[in-house]
């Protein structure tokens, strides 16, 4: 299937000591893609990257021109990743915007990107603002993502789902461990606003559980994804992978949120070391490695092969499956339509003679703003796949997704360059979401 060849590649990486940027080169072996680099007060560093140097190849094959902001939120002073954001340097808009509504949260978790819960609520009418920034850049932004801190803990957060809404955002996202909505009364006022919940779910086993989130959750978290269920909240599973530790339930979560009826998604999430990370470093795994797992644990019902990079961010960024499910059965997009063929239309228009409406369904679904479950994402897969809405009867559309964030072991500036999640800030600052937690997160806005 891979059929490009791997070249090496120079860009600029992290010293994992003093966080100095450095020239960096792609180095394969045996198979391997490693990112080597050479500090000249700590030495050299070799941090793997790829377990499929054939994949990491062939998946630069779906990289193309990013389309640049509507406005630029700061300027060209330092040079990047100094000036975020985002500044003219930045090669990609904002598919999804982040707003950390909250420093309060209910857990303390190992794993934690922000170091919570040592923070406090930001006041409503600074959340307003900074919605109406994303809107300014955005025009018709796609999604809202409201993080934290644990966004359900915000006093406001109904009002701030009602908000981004009245100014045409599609989606309000809200990234929570759950434990609020476990309190049936908010699930039930909240389920009226519509919001499409990012469900932390990890394991199904305790220890796991007490090693990540700090105490056994398991119940908790199935009785919140029946809520979903009962509320019919669009929901997504977001499973954080620690190698040695849950990677070998990537098939088994896999199938558990495929199998609820308002879970329309899982986005498999490595480790990265960040904010409050305790486990120590090179525990994170390698897309190639997620995929990999989740083809042997699932005996072959998910293939590497139904997977593609998404073009929007830097297609070592993400990897994506849509899946038609039939009870248990799932066909992969990639074997109902020609997704490589899309790959060739956007990047060159005359190549192909595609209709305008299925070039604008495969943007819809290989980007970083999709929202399974969603009537927009639904049209947009059967626009795809040229078949109507009511041929598919009792089928559903889902997905699964691996996004591979950095820290200063496999940072490389390129994919920052191209990142199209972005958290804004007070200032009206849009910055890369790898950027802020590795650069600007201690800094303020």
């Amino acid at each position: 299937m891979y059929e490009s060849t791997l070249t090496d590649s120079i860009s600029n990486a992290l010293c994992p000591e003093c966080g100095k940027l450095l020239e960096s080169q792609e180095v394969v072996e045996s198979g391997n893609v490693y990112l080597e680099r050479n500090c000249p007060i700590h030495g050299l560093f070799r941090s793997l990257i790829s377990t499929d140097s054939d994949y990491w190849a062939w998946s630069r094959s779906y990289d193309r021109p990013g389309t640049r902001p509507l406005v630029w939120s700061s300027s060209v002073q330092d040079g990047c990743p100094n000036d975020c954001g985002i500044c003219p340097y930045h090669e990609q808009h904002s598919c999804v915007g982040i707003i950390e509504i909250t420093g309060k949260c209910n857990l303390e978790c190992d794993v934690c990107f922000a170091d919570s819960p040592f923070g406090e609520h930001v006041p409503y009418s600074n959340i307003e603002d900074m919605i109406n920034y994303f809107v300014s850049y955005e025009s018709q932004p796609e999604i809202l993502q409201l993080s934290g801190g644990e966004p359900t803990l915000h006093p406001d957060l109904i009002d701030i789902i009602r908000y981004a809404k009245s100014l045409g955002i599609g989606d309000v996202a809200v990234s929570t461990n759950g434990v609020k909505l476990l309190d049936e009364d908010f699930s039930r006022d909240l389920a009226k606003v519509d919001p499409v919940i990012y469900l932390q779910f990890d394991t199904f086993k305790p220890e796991v559980s007490r090693i990540l989130r700090g105490k056994d959750l398991i119940a908790q978290k199935k009785r919140v994804v029946e809520l979903c269920n009962e509320l019919s909240m669009t929901t997504i599973l977001v499973p954080t992978l620690v190698k040695g530790l849950n990677d070998d339930e990537i098939g088994s979560l896999a199938q558990y949120a495929l199998s609820q009826e308002k879970v329309f998604g899982i986005n498999f999430q490595p480790i990265v070391f960040t904010g409050r990370s305790k486990l120590e470093d090179r525990r994170s795994l390698t897309i190639s490695e997620v995929l990999e797992n989740l083809q042997k644990q699932t005996n072959a019902t998910f293939k590497t092969t139904d997977f593609r990079p998404i073009p929007c961010p830097h297609a070592h960024c993400t990897a994506i499956s849509y899946l038609l499910a039939d009870g248990q059965d799932y066909t992969p997009l990639a074997e109902i339509a020609d997704v490589d063929e899309y790959v060739d239309y956007a990047r060159d228009r005359t190549l192909v003679s595609e209709a305008v409406l299925k070039e604008k369904a495969f943007e819809t679904l290989f980007s970083s703003s999709a929202v399974p479950g969603t009537e927009k994402n639904l049209e947009a897969f059967c626009d795809a796949c040229g078949i109507a809405i009511p041929d598919l009867g009792d089928n559903v559309v889902k997905m699964i997704a691996v996004h591979a964030f950095m820290d200063r072991h496999n940072y490389q500036l390129e994919r920052a360059r191209k990142c199209c999640i972005h958290v804004v800030q007070p200032d009206g600052k849009m910055i890369p979401f790898c950027n802020f937690n590795l650069f600007h997160r201690d800094v303020g806005g």
